[in-house]
């Protein structure tokens, strides 16, 4: 992995955490424990995991939680779950933004619903901009997603609330 690599990586770490992310970084085989912990942390016993290559859908089958929902049928499925695991499509360092491209793979509401959402990301998905993503993007979609934190909202008193709109909690695992 080059120099330029790292610098967008750190600057999306960065950019992440300011607002409310957690960012972890791991190998592949760290993956598992790393998951439950983190599930566990969220007293997530009940998740939906969107499909994966192979390798990683073997390692997601493991976790140690009471139900995984591999295939969502509803939003009201979703709606009752503690955590999702999904990936994303890219990564924008400049603001420490998720990208998620809709297209028929993915149901939106899997990104929405749950009151933890844990992204699953590969260094080779970090960009410097916006910008950079649209001259990457070379697929037909019908939406795009752009997450930058848990979500936030506030009142006329300007107290801020969390996961009104989107997860209370959003983690970025990046392989």
């Amino acid at each position: 992995m080059g120099e330029r690599t790292e610098k967008l990586i750190e600057r999306f770490k960065l950019e992440f955490e300011r607002v409310g992310g957690v960012f972890i970084r791991v190998k592949k085989d760290q993956i598992l424990p790393i998951l439950n912990q983190t599930l566990k942390v969220e007293n997530a016993d009940k998740i939906f995991v969107e499909k994966f290559d192979d390798e990683l859908s073997n390692i997601l089958k493991q976790l140690n939680v009471k139900q995984i929902i591999t295939q969502a049928h509803s939003e009201k499925q979703l709606a009752k779950v503690d955590a999702s695991v999904t990936g994303c499509d890219y990564l924008i360092a400049e603001t420490g933004t998720i990208v998620f491209i809709h297209d028929e793979k993915r149901f939106k509401s899997s990104i929405l619903l749950p009151r933890v959402h844990i992204v699953i990301a590969r260094s080779e998905q970090v960009y410097e901009s916006l910008e950079h993503v649209f001259e990457k993007i070379d697929k037909k979609f019908d939406s795009i997603f752009l997450v930058t934190g848990p979500s936030r909202t506030a009142d006329i008193e300007k107290v801020i609330v969390k996961g009104v709109h989107g997860p209370q909690m959003v983690y970025l695992i990046l392989i």
